[in-house]
């Protein structure tokens, strides 16, 4: 069962199935992920001491988001960045490529076996990415082996929230989130943290992204959407972790790798 679902999301990105059922690549969002990336980028700079610095971006879809995180840290905190990528997909090579024309090193790779140097990489961000990875603790040794940071950004999608509307539906929408997006791990904030700590290196700082506020200030959604996210930004008022285990929510990790 594993052996099959593993072939099935390997074609998914090889035959570039993901781009044709995604074609917009979420960069829709890409503007709110680096707002959330840029803090972890500050904490993680006052640790390099370097003035020029290597950035993997692994699985990073359209590249916006490297293109972003590289400007900021090029324009603002004035290092200078060779940029690197790595991604399954072959459509999803070319779109890096128009949009990091300057990429030092592109890599056409699973990510649990490359053909990088130990500790070639300053800093790898896996944005959106864990979620996707059969034998994802595979992955994050092998990023742990070529980086000495990593910057993770995982959806915490084993909640209530969707416990229950996967029950309700009979198992629809866990088959929806695999067939349509090729998401095939379903964490919690307890289990991807436990998975990181053993298999990749020690958090050094996390976050929740509180994504209800980005839901319910989103012009596009409906009232009764928007109310229900209001809720959500209630409890996470109260807690973050609550409101993940209750709801929908991202986490992020920096991660200094072993």
């Amino acid at each position: 069962m594993i052996t099959d679902l593993t072939d099935v999301i390997t074609r998914f990105y090889c035959n570039d199935e993901y781009i044709f059922k995604n074609p917009s690549l979420h960069t829709e969002d890409t503007e709110w992920k680096v707002n959330k990336i840029i803090p972890f980028i500050n904490k993680w700079v006052a640790c390099v001491g370097k003035k020029e610095i290597s950035i993997l971006d692994i699985g990073g879809g359209s590249g916006q988001i490297l293109s972003g995180v590289s400007s900021y840290i090029t324009t603002e905190l004035g290092l200078q960045v060779n940029k690197f990528a790595l991604d399954l997909s072959p459509g999803m090579i070319r779109v890096q490529k128009e949009n990091n024309p300057d990429l030092k090193k592109i890599l056409n790779e699973d990510v649990r076996r490359t053909s990088l140097k130990k500790k070639e990489i300053d800093l790898s961000l896996m944005i959106d990415v864990l979620e996707h990875v059969p034998f994802p603790n595979a992955a994050l040794k092998e990023v742990s082996r070529v980086s000495h940071f990593a910057l993770l950004k995982v959806p915490l999608e084993d909640c209530i929230l969707h416990k229950s509307l996967n029950l309700i539906t009979g198992g629809k929408r866990k088959r929806t989130a695999i067939n349509q997006i090729g998401h095939i791990n379903f964490y919690n904030f307890k289990t991807l943290k436990h998975d990181i700590e053993e298999n990749m290196g020690q958090i050094m700082y996390y976050n929740f992204t509180n994504v209800a506020q980005y839901y319910a200030e989103c012009a596009n959604l409906d009232a009764q959407r928007k109310a229900f996210y209001k809720v959500a930004l209630c409890a996470y008022g109260i807690s973050p972790v609550l409101c993940s285990h209750l709801f929908h929510d991202f986490a992020m990790f920096l991660v200094k790798c072993a």
